[in-house]
């Protein structure tokens, strides 16, 4: 199932844990092979047992944000080498996080063409603040063709970040 992507939306993927307080986010942003924005999304999580299940949940989401927008060609890059392993490896696990994992199995399935790759955190930085204003606002919302004025900020910056390296 893991195949070449190239050429198809990019879906980039964070989570976030806070430890002392169980709560989690996560953070998701589809683009076109240009980098032109698609859609993005962040969730809020109640209670979250560590940063591996926070990230789990944050490749979900992403999952389910390119089935909402009718994508089953995808790439997908993630900050978390565990979640990318545990899914290379099939997506099995003895972990808190299987059922999450289990889930993203199943929604890999609907997909014809999917890669799943790590990506440093500059790479990253757009999930990264969707999933930092997530635990901020305590909320989840979900942008489709028009980004917000929050999100513009954040696509510009990363846009001049990856042109200035």
């Amino acid at each position: 199932m893991e195949e070449a992507a190239e050429g198809f939306p990019m879906i980039n993927v964070d989570g976030s844990f806070v430890e002392t307080t169980g709560d989690g986010s996560t953070g998701a942003v589809i683009r076109d092979v240009s980098g032109g924005f698609i859609a993005a999304s962040y969730s809020y999580i109640f209670h979250v047992l560590d940063a591996t299940m926070a990230e789990a949940s944050a490749l979900r989401d992403g999952l389910l944000l390119a089935q909402q927008i009718g994508s089953n060609r995808v790439q997908i890059q993630a900050g978390c080498m565990d979640v990318v392993d545990t899914m290379l490896d099939g997506g099995f696990s003895a972990t808190a996080s299987a059922a999450i994992y289990e889930e993203c199995n199943q929604l890999r399935k609907d997909f014809v063409v999917i890669s799943i790759t790590h990506c440093n955190r500059d790479s990253n930085s757009v999930a990264h603040e969707l999933a930092r204003q997530a635990l901020l606002e305590k909320s989840s919302c979900v942008w489709l063709d028009d980004p917000s004025i929050y999100l513009t900020v954040i696509l510009v910056n990363d846009v001049t970040i990856v042109f200035n390296q």
